[in-house]
């Protein structure tokens, strides 16, 4: 009886971690969401699959690229001044924070060799 109920707990777990308990959790949607609306006309913003620009990285790219400090410095800066042909975005400091946020929950490609 135990360890049914120990079972039942651990299963019940991850679905109580929802955004509204967890800070990062909640920094991930909306980083998912503003990305959605400002990043994924280039960039491929969802775990697999191609960029519609195919000179943007897909964020998974990104993850496995950058480590989150330098990330986050990145985007600031590509959100004030552009970066070639990637025009500025119009986005708060906060935002970035929820971007990067975003892109670090994803997997990072295995390298090859």
């Amino acid at each position: 009886m135990r360890t049914g109920l120990l079972v039942l707990i651990l299963l019940a777990a991850p679905a109580a971690a929802t955004a509204a308990d967890n800070p990062l959790l909640a920094a991930q949607a909306r980083g998912y969401t503003l990305a959605a609306g400002v990043c994924a006309a280039c960039h491929m913003i969802e775990p697999a699959g191609t960029s519609p620009n195919p000179r943007a990285p897909p964020f998974r790219i990104l993850a496995g690229r950058y480590v989150p400090l330098t990330l986050q410095r990145r985007l600031a800066d590509i959100a004030e001044t552009g970066h070639y042909a990637m025009p500025p975005i119009n986005i708060h400091a906060d935002q970035v924070q929820d971007v990067v946020a975003y892109i670090n929950s994803l997997e990072r490609p295995t390298d090859p060799h």
